[in-house]
């Protein structure tokens, strides 16, 4: 059971909880659960993508999920990290980009410059079906076909925006 800590629209908590998948959980118009993401991109310019599970609904994502109760969004994403692909980037230098809404959730965006060997990462088989690496003409490709989860594909456009990474 996952215990999921309340922000306000300014990212505080507000120091109430909610189980993560309870339906009779209310959420007012201020208040929000919290999802880090990360974008991590090697020294070739591309970004590792992950192709999530069928149980997660197959489509292309970044490597992200929820903040748990008590814990930071730096934190979650460490812990997103190595849980879906096996990665360690606690001692890494991660920048952090702000959060944004979207939907329901408060959505911290994080990055990370770092060369990772595709063939040294272990998936979460239940989350994750393989990892790659895809340049930004290949992620919109993605984008444009409608393969990739769509709060991803949001929260990576906003990362661009912010990161002023020209688009090719």
């Amino acid at each position: 059971m996952e215990i999921l800590d309340i922000y306000d629209n300014n990212g505080n908590t507000t120091g109430r909880t909610i189980i993560r998948g309870d339906k009779n959980a209310i959420l007012n118009d201020n208040e929000h659960v919290a999802i880090a993401v990360i974008f991590i991109e090697n020294s070739n310019g591309e970004f590792l993508i992950q192709k999530r599970s069928e149980l997660k609904g197959g489509k292309y994502a970044f490597t992200g999920g929820h903040v748990d109760s008590g814990e930071t969004p730096l934190n979650a994403i460490k812990r997103e990290v190595k849980e879906e692909i096996g990665v360690n980037i606690s001692n890494d230098l991660i920048e952090e980009y702000g959060f944004m809404l979207y939907d329901v959730p408060l959505r911290y965006i994080y990055y990370l410059k770092k060369d990772i060997d595709i063939n040294s990462i272990k998936v979460q088989k239940e989350e994750v079906e393989y990892v790659k690496n895809m340049d930004l003409e290949q992620i919109n490709e993605l984008i444009e076909t409608n393969q990739m989860l769509e709060s991803h594909k949001i929260m990576f456009n906003e990362f661009i925006k912010r990161k002023n990474i020209k688009k090719r």
